[in-house]
Formats: structure tokens, sequence, C-alpha cells
């Protein structure tokens, strides 16, 4: 056993030796090595809307810090084939409110749909010619209509045969999809008229670590062609993007980073390289005490 620990301390120290290798310098080389293996991604790379230099700068809390203008909200119109929830609020008694049970008129306009977490809900497909048939009004046009416009359309219908008509139009095909490096990848729905890309982010439980927030997908549906269009959800400016807010049948995906591979496996393998880097650490101890 001495002769075998004799060979290998006479090994350890011809190699320390080479080319005048210093032990400390080897011994500094191998801990920062670990600290370097085991770190993170850079916070820069992790920060949503970020402002040049915001990192580095003190903040003045409790007041306005910096205004940055939005874009508009684009006013989506309702189309061929949308599937339309209206619901109307009135005083008068629900047996004369045919809005007040679907499901009792239900006609061929009249479909089931499975929303994504609503689950199912019953509403008026728009047909292929714009057009609804809706109970007490019949046949009407409202592809092209924004909501609040076919809301004000089948209000000054029923104001002649209800009293004080609310009329609310939810649509519930609106969905789309989110990939890649979140925490809840999936199909979502939303009832919400301006729905975000940050919120739709958000409901996907977050990017992940090594999801590059700098290079966000976004494939968007125009007529017969998808437009493709990258975003940089890192840049505070990214609010008074064109296409802050979502459009229905959008896939977001969220790329990784270029480095992950690496990252991942030795973020998952610390403990291992820690190990390793600490027996070597205890050789180059014990041979330079012994030299």
């Amino acid at each position: 056993m001495f002769y075998h620990f004799s060979e290998t301390k006479t090994f350890w120290i011809n190699f320390l030796n080479y080319k005048h290798l210093n032990s400390k310098k080897l011994l500094y080389f191998l801990v920062g090595l670990t600290l370097c293996v085991s770190s993170c991604v850079s916070n820069k790379k992790l920060t949503y809307l970020k402002h040049e230099g915001e990192l580095q700068e003190e903040v003045v809390y409790d007041s306005i810090y910096r205004t940055t203008p939005t874009v508009p909200l684009a006013l989506n119109t309702l189309r061929p084939f949308d599937q339309i929830l209206v619901e109307v609020k009135t005083v008068t008694p629900p047996e004369y409110n045919p809005f007040a049970y679907v499901e009792s008129i239900a006609g061929n306009n009249v479909a089931n749909i499975q929303h994504p977490e609503q689950g199912s809900l019953l509403g008026y497909t728009i047909n292929e010619e714009g057009n609804v048939d809706l109970p007490l009004i019949g046949n009407i046009k409202l592809a092209g209509l924004t909501f609040s416009q076919a809301e004000f359309k089948i209000k000054e219908i029923l104001d002649d045969m209800m009293d004080n008509p609310a009329v609310r139009i939810k649509l519930l095909n609106f969905r789309y999809s989110i990939l890649g490096e979140v925490t809840r990848p999936g199909i979502y729905g939303t009832f919400s008229r301006e729905m975000s890309i940050l919120e739709a982010v958000a409901k996907a439980g977050g990017i992940k670590e090594f999801g590059d927030r700098a290079k966000v997908k976004l494939l968007r549906k125009n007529g017969v062609t998808m437009e493709t269009i990258y975003l940089n959800l890192n840049d505070e400016k990214f609010v008074n993007s064109p296409y802050y807010y979502l459009q229905q049948e959008d896939v977001l995906v969220i790329l990784p980073l270029k480095r992950r591979p690496t990252l991942e496996y030795v973020q998952k393998n610390v403990s291992i390289v820690a190990s390793i880097t600490a027996a070597l650490v205890s050789i180059v101890t014990l041979i330079t005490v012994n030299r």
C-alpha cells in the first residue's frame, strides 16, 4: 500500500512541477472552476421589460419613475365561424327573456363549445356569410363589427322588446397556444378582449430559467398566410409593440437559450462536479504538504 501511495505521490509531484505549475494556482483554478460551473443564468437574461441601466440605478419608490408610451388596443372584429355567447340582462322576467336559457331554444346555429378552461358552453355560431340567427331578433349580420358595435346593434333591436336590456358578447373560441420553455405549455382560452402576451406567459406559469426572453417567437395567422414575428420581452419598449396584444389562434413559442444544454446539464450534476473538485483539492493539498 505504501509503495502505491509513494508512486502516486511521485506522479502528482511531477505533474505539479510540470512547466513550473504552481500548486496554489491550481488550487485556485479548481475552486474557481466549481464556482463557474455552478453559476446560474445572468439576471439580465431573466428580467422582463428591462430598461437600459435600470438594474444599476437607484430607484425612487412610491412615485412615477418613468412613463413609456403604450400601443392602442387593436379592436378585434367578429368573423365568420366565430362562436359567441350573447348575454342579455334586463328587468324583464326570465320567462320572457330567451337569452336567459339558450339551451331551450337550441337550433342549428347553437353550438356546444368545449372551452379550454370553462368546460362546455352553449353559444351561437356566425355563419360563412357573417350572419347569426338569434332568438327574438332572427338573422342579423355581425361579422365585421367590433364587440361594442355588435352589442349596440343587438340592444337597439331588443329595446322594443325588453325593459332596458344590457347586452354583452363573449367570444367562446378565442384560443391561443404557448409552447416551449414555460412551466405549463398548452392551449388556453380567454373571454378577455385585450389579452396581452405578458398575461399569456403569466397564465402558463412564466418562462423557465433557460427560456430566451429576448427571442420569443409569435406565429400569427393572417388570411391564408402565417406570419412569424420575434419579440423581446426583456425590453421595456415591448409595451409599445404592435404585437403586445394577442389575437385569436396566435401561437407563442418560447425558445431555449443557446447555452441551455450545457447549463442544464451542469446544474443537474453540480454536486458530482463539486465532489470531484473537492477530491482534487484534497489531493493537491496532501501533495503540497508532503513535498
